[in-house]
C-alpha cells in the first residue's frame, strides 16, 4: 500500500514540477515578444511624438505677435512669447535665430552659451516638417539630452529659424510606462565612450546598469534583480535618430516576470491543491481497497469463516514463528482439542445443529484463554491452542477446565446437545523442536485419551 502512495506521490510531484518548469518557459517566451514588440511601440511613439511637437512649432512660428517682435526687434516681447508658447507646449528650451544662425533670444535666458552652438548645428540638421528625416537629438555641454524639433519662420519669406527642445528624462520615460506597462531606462554614450542615464523608471542604480555589460548592447536580452523582483530585460538602440553629442540612444527596457508570472502562479497553486486533494484522494483509495478487498480477503485466507478462530494455516505458521530461529529456544504448550461424539450429532440433529455446537465450542474456548493465547480451529471438530510460557503442568490444569467448560451440554432448537472433549498437549522444546513433531506428539496424546474415553464408556 505505502509503495503504492509513493508511485502515486512521485508521479504527481514530476507532472506538477514539468507543468510549473513549462509555465515558466512560457512566460519568459511571452515575455521576450511583449519586449520586442515594445521596442517596435517605442520607435512608433517617439516618431508621434515628434510629428505633434513639430505641429505645435509650426503653429507657434506663424504665430503674428512673434512675426511682429521680430521685425521691430523687441527681445524681452520675443522671451516672452517663447518662454509663454514654450510652457504650453512643454518645451524644456527654446531657439530663435537668425538665418545665418546669430542668436536674436532663448529661453531659459541664462541658457549656457557652450550649449547655444551644437544647438543651433543639430537644429540645422533636424528633420522637415514631414517627420521623413531621422529625429534630432542632442547631448548638451550639461548633460541634458534633448529632442528638437525646427520650424522656420516665414515674414512672408524666412526671416527666423525656431528650435524647440524637449528634454529626454525621468517624465518622459515614466510616459512611456504609463502606456506600455513595461520599465525603462534611456541611456547616451557620448562622443569619448561614455553612458548617461538620462530617464529611468527601475528602482536600479545607474551603476547597477552600467555593471552588467549585456545590459550595453543593442539587442541583447537579460536578467536584472531590482528590490526582490525579477525582471526580463532587452536592450535596443533607437533607430531613425540623428543624435549630435552622442555615439548613440539607449533604450532599455524590463517586464517584471513577477507579475506577468501571478497567473500563472494562482494557475500553479490550483494545480498544487489539486496535487494534495489526488494524494489524499489516491491514500483514501488505497486505504479503502486495503480494508474493504484485501483485508477481507486476508481474513478468509487466515480465520475459519464458521468460528472466525484463526484456522490451520494461520495456526501452523504461528507455531513456527513461535519455535523461532534454529538455536533459539521459546517455551511454549501446543494443545490439540476433539468434540467426541460430534458426527453423530451431525447425523442425528443435522449439519445446523453441528455448526452451532462448532461455534459455541469456540466461543466458550476463547473465553478460557488468555490475550497472549492462540485458539484455532484445525478443521471439522479438531481445535488447537496455542499457549505460551505454559509448563506441561499448568497446561494440564488448563486443560480440565476446557474439557468442563466444552462438554457443558448445548441447547439447540429446544434440544440437549451433549460432547465429550478429548485433549492432547506437547510442550516446546522439550517434546519437539519443529512444528510437524510437536503437532504429532500432541495429535498422538489426544487420540490416545480418546481411545482411552471410549474403552471406559464400553
Amino acid at each position: 500500500m505505502f509503495a503504492l502512495l509513493a508511485a502515486l506521490l512521485i508521479v504527481q510531484i514530476v507532472i506538477y514540477l514539468v507543468s510549473v518548469r513549462t509555465n515558466r518557459g512560457i512566460v519568459e517566451d511571452t515575455t521576450a515578444t511583449q519586449l520586442a514588440t515594445t521596442a517596435q511601440v517605442v520607435d512608433q511613439l517617439f516618431e508621434l511624438r515628434h510629428r505633434q511637437l513639430t505641429q505645435g512649432a509650426a503653429v507657434l512660428a506663424a504665430d503674428y505677435g512673434l512675426k511682429e517682435a521680430i521685425a521691430i526687434g523687441e527681445r524681452a516681447t520675443i522671451e516672452s512669447m517663447l518662454q509663454n508658447h514654450g510652457r504650453r507646449l512643454q518645451a524644456d528650451i527654446a531657439v530663435l535665430n537668425t538665418l545665418d544662425r546669430q542668436l536674436i533670444a532663448s529661453v531659459p535666458s541664462e541658457l549656457q552659451q557652450a550649449d547655444i552652438v551644437p544647438l543651433l548645428k543639430a537644429a540645422a540638421q533636424s528633420g522637415s516638417a514631414d517627420g521623413q528625416m531621422p529625429i534630432a537629438m542632442l547631448r548638451s555641454q550639461s548633460g541634458v539630452l534633448y529632442q528638437l524639433i525646427h520650424s522656420v519662420v516665414s515674414m512672408p519669406t524666412p526671416q527666423a529659424e525656431l528650435t524647440l527642445g524637449f528634454a529626454v528624462d525621468d517624465k518622459l520615460a515614466g510616459e512611456l510606462k504609463r502606456v506600455t506597462d513595461t520599465e525603462f531606462a534611456l541611456l547616451s554614450r557620448g562622443e569619448n565612450g561614455a553612458w548617461q542615464l538620462h530617464g529611468n523608471t527601475l528602482s536600479s542604480t545607474f551603476d547597477r546598469l552600467l555593471g552588467n555589460p549585456s545590459a550595453l548592447i543593442d539587442g541583447a536580452t537579460w536578467r536584472l534583480q531590482d528590490e526582490g523582483n525579477e525582471y526580463l530585460m532587452r536592450s535596443v538602440s533607437l533607430a531613425n535618430i540623428n543624435a549630435q553629442g552622442a555615439s548613440e540612444v539607449l533604450l532599455i527596457m524590463g517586464k517584471s516576470l513577477g507579475q506577468t508570472m501571478a497567473a500563472h502562479e494562482r494557475i500553479e497553486t490550483f494545480q498544487l491543491y489539486l496535487l494534495l486533494a489526488s494524494l489524499l484522494l489516491s491514500a483514501l483509495v488505497v486505504l479503502l481497497v486495503n480494508r474493504h478487498l484485501l483485508r477481507p480477503l486476508n481474513t478468509l485466507a487466515y480465520l475459519d469463516a464458521l468460528t472466525d478462530l484463526p484456522n490451520r494455516r494461520l495456526f501452523d505458521h504461528s507455531v513456527a514463528n513461535a519455535l523461532g530461529a534454529k538455536g533459539r529456544r521459546t517455551s511454549f504448550a501446543l494443545m490439540m482439542i476433539d468434540l467426541d461424539h460430534f458426527k453423530q450429532i451431525n447425523d442425528r440433529y443435522g449439519h445446523a445443529a453441528g455448526d452451532e455446537v462448532l461455534k459455541v465450542s469456540a466461543k466458550r474456548l476463547r473465553g478460557l484463554l488468555r490475550r497472549v493465547d492462540m485458539p484455532a480451529r484445525l478443521g471439522g471438530d479438531e481445535f488447537a491452542a496455542l499457549l505460551p510460557g505454559l509448563d506441561r503442568a499448568a497446561a494440564i490444569r488448563l486443560g480440565q477446565r476446557i474439557e468442563e467448560a466444552l462438554s457443558e451440554p448445548i441447547v439447540f432448537n429446544q434440544q440437549t446437545l451433549q460432547i465429550g472433549i478429548s485433549i492432547g498437549i506437547a510442550i516446546a522444546p522439550q517434546d519437539g523442536e519443529t512444528a510437524s513433531d510437536l503437532l504429532r506428539m500432541a495429535d498422538d496424546e489426544m487420540y490416545a485419551d480418546k481411545a482411552q474415553r471410549e474403552s471406559e464408556s464400553v
